[in-house]
């Protein structure tokens, strides 16, 4: 199977979650070649890089843009049990959701980690396959209360885009595509195809503070 490799930021907690990020970096496939090479070029911030004293929200959303995230196209959130308290990954959505013409809104993948158990969401029929075999699927519910009782562990500002109806963000669990790099390579390749269809809610304030 033949996947394009795409340019993607890896938005996680650095505390808790760096095994899995360092995990995905380590990932590879063949190409069409027969030659293995990694899944994906990695984009991403390091906590404390940026000091947000005295900026506007213009301001670092420029930053982690031109500074960070670069020419990623594709934005794979790591969801662990501390991921929607930190302010810098609620500003990583923001950018990666934010579109310009300078700068376009990218694709969005959430990827449940072990360390957490919330609902697996398919984004789109053309991403099931990589999901693998009896994946129960819900029916989209864009009650807000609902929303947040399957998927606990978001963080708040993806909540408010799975109340919409034109969204295309997938959440897969860890176990689905650790041990099969083509299954994380076409959910990410099905993001990108579709990051310009979502209509994106980027409207919540920043985060200032971690909880």
């Amino acid at each position: 199977m033949s996947i394009p490799r795409h340019k993607v930021f890896i938005s996680y907690y650095h505390t808790d979650d760096q095994y899995y990020k360092n995990q995905l970096i380590n990932m590879k496939m063949y190409d069409n070649s027969n030659k293995i090479i990694s899944i994906f070029d990695d984009y991403s911030v390091h906590e404390h890089e940026i000091n947000d004293e005295g900026l506007s929200s213009e301001q670092i959303r420029r930053i982690i843009r031109d500074d960070y995230m670069q020419n990623a196209t594709v934005l794979v959130l790591l969801c662990g049990q501390n991921t929607k308290r930190r302010k810098y990954i609620d500003w990583e959505i923001h950018t990666a959701m934010y579109h310009s013409d300078v700068n376009p809104q990218m694709g969005i993948v959430v990827v449940n980690l072990p360390t957490i158990r919330q609902l697996q969401r398919s984004a789109c029929e053309e991403d099931k396959p990589y999901f693998g075999q009896g994946i129960n699927w819900i029916t989209s519910n864009r009650d807000r209360t609902s929303i947040e009782q399957d998927f606990p562990y978001l963080p708040s500002r993806i909540v408010d885009n799975f109340t919409r109806s034109q969204i295309y963000i997938p959440v897969v669990n860890w176990n689905t595509i650790a041990n099969n790099p083509v299954n994380l390579a076409g959910i990410i390749d099905v993001a990108f195809n579709n990051r310009y269809k979502n209509d994106y809610d980027h409207s919540a304030p920043l985060r200032r503070n971690n909880s």
